[in-house]
């Protein structure tokens, strides 16, 4: 019985998955973000991130050093320069051509679809959407990064709540649950204190994408001003979807649309503007919710890259195992 690895590394975190080749999960770690390497101290960062899962997942196996019958990672932004950096760190474990290196939104598709024809949606730290039809095409559009894009994502949708809570504040727009949320969160007594804390250097850009949970809660308890900035984000997902799903060729298939990413926890206030948006632009897409989650995604196509049949027996072993991923949550 051989093993396989299974990497998700995303801009909050990054998740390494330790499996049998007969589908039994037994170990999964997590390490920190693996992203945008242009940053100081980015690319120790992003090794550190990545030994780190992998000495975790390795411990919860009960595991030393062993060699992986195949590697999937599934990395955001997924760069040569972030390739050659992982090859370093997992050169020990696997032979060069049973290293497969991904952009983290083909892992979240095969995940999301279970690797069926459709498109994938993260709505992430940052954004992007992937769609695959049935000729194994590509088209990814978005991932631009949180300069030039990552349009309705956490870390867009927290900025829109800061702005709108000075804002309501101040008689600039309308009263928003979001000024006393960020004050509550931070601990502090006004809004400047909130402001202290979001300029200090201890606030990271993850950090900054988390506070997206407050609008999705204000959001689900009726704030109008919460509503339109999830409602916003819901339509900019949407257009990701429209435009890679125009750039593959879907003829004779009903695509199916699915998600990733943790702006999709707020529920229904981002998913239903997103499906009626979804489809009135691909009238024959079925929105369904993620079959796996990235992780698991990145699971399959390990385990099928060692050649492994995807039975229903190595199936049901992953699925009665999942719930090792499901606790790092």
């Amino acid at each position: 019985m051989g093993y396989v690895l299974a990497v998700d590394g995303g801009q909050s975190t990054t998740l390494s998955v330790v499996a049998k080749t007969d589908g039994h999960i037994l170990g999964a770690g997590l390490g920190g973000p693996a992203n945008h390497l242009h940053e100081e101290g980015a690319k120790q960062r992003c090794k550190k991130s990545l030994s780190d899962s992998l000495t975790n997942a390795l411990k919860e196996a009960n595991l030393t050093h062993i060699k992986f019958e195949h590697v999937v990672l599934g990395m955001t932004g997924a760069s040569e320069l972030m390739k050659s950096l992982i090859w370093e760190v997992l050169q020990d474990y696997v032979k060069v051509d049973h290293f497969q290196f991904e952009h983290d939104s083909v892992t979240a598709w095969a995940g999301a679809t279970a690797g069926e024809p459709g498109v994938v949606v993260i709505g992430g730290t940052g954004s992007v959407a992937l769609a695959v039809d049935a000729n194994q095409n590509r088209a990814r559009v978005g991932g631009w990064g949180y300069y030039m894009g990552d349009e309705g994502s956490a870390y867009q949708i927290a900025l829109m709540g800061l702005s709108a809570a000075c804002k309501g504040l101040e008689g600039r727009g309308p009263k928003t649950v979001l000024t006393e949320a960020l004050i509550d969160y931070f601990e502090t007594t006004d809004l400047w204190g909130v402001h202290a804390k979001i300029y200090s250097a201890d606030m990271e850009r993850a950090d900054l994408a988390k506070l997206s949970k407050l609008v999705g809660d204000g959001a689900n308890a009726g704030d109008p001003v919460c509503l339109e900035i999830m409602k916003f984000a819901a339509h900019e997902l949407a257009l990701l979807v429209k435009a890679a799903a125009e750039k593959v060729d879907f003829t004779g298939y009903s695509p199916l649309v699915s998600t990733a990413g943790g702006v999709w926890k707020a529920g229904k206030p981002i998913l239903e503007p997103f499906k009626n948006e979804v489809y009135e632009a691909i009238c024959n897409a079925k929105v369904i919710p993620p079959v796996y989650p990235p992780s698991l995604g990145a699971l399959v196509l390990a385990l099928k890259g060692a050649g492994v049949s995807l039975s229903d027996e190595v199936l049901n072993n992953v699925e009665k195992t999942r719930g090792k991923i499901e606790q790092k949550k």
